[in-house]
């Protein structure tokens, strides 16, 4: 049956359907960049929406081919797993921004300056003034878009058959990947394009880690996403070296004190969202 196909597949065809209906979009984006580099940047297309929205539909399809209704139930139940300590919701809030300042400090510290912008500012022309508000809008459902797909569908899955540090790396990996064609058409290229990348598997291994801490709560990851990418929209970029050691120094800590095998100290074997609970 094809539910047995998709069920012995579903982590490479997740990956595969993220890939097909993203770069179909992203992809002619990044060409006609790189075949003028003055060409208009590529952000305000509303087919981007579709784009980022790849990871959820993905994971949707493929929960309904499997399980039936009780997939797509499933997938979106964690959302309403809010009741996790306060102290999640402050990381998740402030972690982007007290990385930020506390390497802009550093840098201030060993004497290199730097002049303070807001990206969402500059990112749109003076007449596309307005998208400003809509990107802020659009946040929301975008960053939920992808972590339908990215927390809700695939990390689950994968901690079924590794372990929560290689679970973390993997996804990050496939996750920067997927963003590459987005990100040349935005601009992003060379030494840039790669810190990306760390940057992003750096994000997936917190992301891991609070999503774990607190009972596999999507609504935290959701928030997570959402926070980062607000952050980024306020405050200035291209970042310097010293974000991505500090990035990299909380990861390391958060490897060191949760333990790489499930990055928390709670953890209890690790349930699909569609499985029973024990007892």
């Amino acid at each position: 049956m094809l539910s047995n196909y998709v069920k012995r597949f579903q982590l490479p065809l997740f990956f595969l359907l993220c890939l097909i209906i993203s770069w179909a979009i992203w992809i002619p984006q990044a060409i006609t960049k790189l075949s003028d580099p003055q060409a208009p940047i590529a952000g305000s297309s509303p087919l981007n929406m579709l784009a980022v929205w790849a990871p959820a539909l993905s994971a949707i399809l493929l929960s309904r081919m499997m399980e039936g209704k009780a997939g797509p139930q499933a997938l979106f139940h964690p959302i309403r797993r809010w009741r996790v300590g306060i102290q999640w919701y402050l990381f998740i809030l402030l972690y982007p921004t007290v990385i930020w300042f506390l390497a802009r400090a550093t840098d201030t510290v060993f004497g290199q300056s730097f002049e303070f912008t807001i990206p969402i500012l500059t990112y749109f022309p003076p007449e596309q003034s307005y998208m400003v508000v809509v990107a802020l809008v659009f946040a929301f459902p975008n960053t939920l878009g992808e972590e339908l797909g990215w927390r809700g569908f695939a990390l689950p899955r994968l901690q079924a058959k590794y372990d929560a540090l290689v679970s973390s790396i993997m996804l990050g990996l496939f996750w920067a990947v997927w963003h590459i064609p987005m990100w040349i058409a935005n601009d992003i290229m060379g030494l840039d394009l790669l810190r990306s990348v760390v940057t992003i598997t750096t994000y997936a291994i917190i992301f891991t880690w609070v999503y774990n801490n607190t009972g596999g709560s999507l609504l935290l990851a959701w928030l997570f996403h959402t926070s980062t990418t607000i952050t980024q929209y306020f405050l200035q970029i291209p970042l310097t070296l010293t974000d991505d050691i500090l990035r990299w120094g909380v990861a390391i800590l958060v490897v060191v004190i949760a333990g790489s095998p499930h990055l928390s100290r709670k953890h209890k074997r690790y349930r699909l969202p569609t499985e029973p609970p024990a007892g």
